[in-house]
């Protein structure tokens, strides 16, 4: 079978925003679908936050991992960055002094694709520069993609640009994936072969010193994308089209009065019965979901919905998250007062290891510790435990918490294994405590279910993570081929 892995960023929290990268995703995607080329495609242009993306991706890679994959073509549009030796995929919360966790790197990304084991390995990447590294040796970027080619049967890798280049785009699409596009168009009834695609990038960038594309290869030239049909090609010079048509729209639709702006915002609010509706849906897909094998032979499965607050945890983590709420979330803050020794003097604080007792006072401030619905939900939180069957096996527990506004759920999430105190009592290890979170529109159902999935996907790993390191079992990550 063939897969797909399509990724579109165009929203940045701490760098320029990319509004041309969710188009480009989005075209390549109607590529994938009018050849029939994938019988699966992730497709991630919403929630991509570094922990949202990575989950997803991760989810994706481990599901097809036991199937025979022919080809896997992977596409990345939005901002890039080359720092020591080692290439970076950029997330919407980028972060430079959090590039690892914020971003993913390219050698973490092939050994997810060497997972699957293709055939050939497809890797499409339109990027834009986050910021700039100064590099020694200019051929560096180049020799670090030439050696990302070893491990993989056949590959063919596209670059949009080199190291210390821009990929440009208009505010519509880029550049390099509309000639990615053309290589299609202008070759209607063939069947269209990379090394055809890898020939228009270069005959359309050759007299465009700004930006040359760069391609890695392995394989002998006769690796074919498939048939292009006439309507495939027709279909694509349409969608081109209103790309130009949509540029021309532009300045237009920047005008738009008071009332359109109101009556297109109001599209994404939900009623009452809408928003209770998603929630109850939330729990089905949690009720309903097929948890792996190996997870059902070695626990007992337990889903409770719970209406009380009862939390097995504490939440703190909850509150500090949605405390100063910016989108209108229906909460109350829990808060508790809490006190605090501080320098007599404010402008010792720095020095405050070296005062004395007696130039110290008590400081009482407010801190968040949890959060509660200000609206009648069916449920409070939905409670997971996965209650061992063997003695040499600790139980696992999850807690799934949301919270609504009029357009939008955020689900928070806490992971946790439990420990023998005595030989019937297992209480909950507050230092195991791992929380995720995802956000998404109530009126996007496929885009919650995927979320929710993921997130339980996620807590089988965290439950198994433990007796897979104890046994000797966990992949181990080599990045020396990379």
């Amino acid at each position: 079978m063939n897969i797909g892995i399509v990724i579109g960023v165009s929203d940045y929290q701490r760098v320029n925003s990319l509004p041309g990268c969710i188009t480009d995703a989005n075209s390549i995607k109607q590529l994938l679908d009018l050849s029939n080329k994938c019988e699966e495609i992730l497709y991630l242009t919403e929630n991509t936050n570094s922990k949202d993306v990575k989950s997803r991706l991760s989810a994706f890679v481990r599901k097809h991992e036991v199937n025979e994959i022919e080809e896997v073509i992977f596409y990345f549009s939005g901002h890039g960055l080359f720092d020591d030796d080692e290439f970076y995929y950029i997330f919407s919360d980028y972060a430079e002094s959090k590039i690892k966790q914020t971003s993913l790197e390219n050698s973490e990304l092939d050994n997810l694709l060497r997972s699957l084991s293709a055939k050939l390995t497809v890797k499409i990447v339109d990027a834009c520069q986050a910021g700039t590294r100064y590099v020694k040796d200019p051929d560096i970027f180049r020799k670090y993609l030439q050696r990302s080619e070893e491990g993989f049967d056949k590959c063919y890798f596209f670059y949009s640009s080199q190291n210390n280049q821009s990929s440009y785009q208009s505010e519509i699409i880029s550049d390099f994936t509309q000639s990615f596009l053309n290589a299609f168009i202008e070759r209607p009834n063939q069947d269209v072969r990379y090394k055809d695609v890898m020939d228009t990038l270069s005959d359309e960038f050759s007299l465009n010193a700004k930006q040359t594309p760069f391609f890695v290869m392995q394989g002998n030239y006769t690796e074919s994308f498939g048939y292009i049909a006439p309507d495939v090609s027709e279909a694509l010079i349409k969608i081109t089209t209103a790309f130009t048509e949509s540029e021309e729209k532009q300045t237009e639709d920047s005008h738009k009065t008071l009332v359109q702006l109101v009556k297109e915002e109001a599209e994404l609010f939900c009623s009452k019965d809408d928003v209770v509706n998603s929630v109850i849906t939330l729990s089905e897909i949690i009720s309903s979901f097929s948890f792996k094998e190996e997870i059902s032979d070695i626990f007992e499965i337990n889903v409770n919905s719970e209406v009380e607050s009862n939390y097995p945890i504490k939440i703190e983590h909850v509150g500090k998250s949605l405390n100063g709420n910016t989108h209108d979330y229906m909460v109350d803050i829990d808060k508790k007062q809490r006190t605090r020794r501080v320098p007599r003097n404010k402008f010792l604080g720095g020095l405050s290891v070296l005062l004395n007792d007696a130039d110290m006072v008590d400081e009482y401030y407010m801190t968040p510790v949890g959060a509660s619905s200000t609206v009648d939900l069916p449920y409070s939180h939905i409670a997971i435990r996965f209650q061992s069957k063997y003695p040499n096996v600790n139980d696992s527990g999850c807690i799934i918490i949301p919270f609504i506004s009029q357009t939008k759920v955020i689900v928070f999430s806490a992971f946790y294994y439990y420990k023998t105190r005595e030989w019937d009592v297992k209480t909950i290890d507050s230092l195991s405590i791992q929380w995720v979170s995802f956000e998404e529109f109530i009126k996007k159902k496929n885009e919650i279910r995927i979320a929710t999935e993921a997130l339980l996907e996620e807590f089988e790993n965290f439950s198994v993570k433990p007796m897979k390191s104890r046994f000797e079992l966990l992949e181990v990550v080599d990045d020396t081929c990379s």
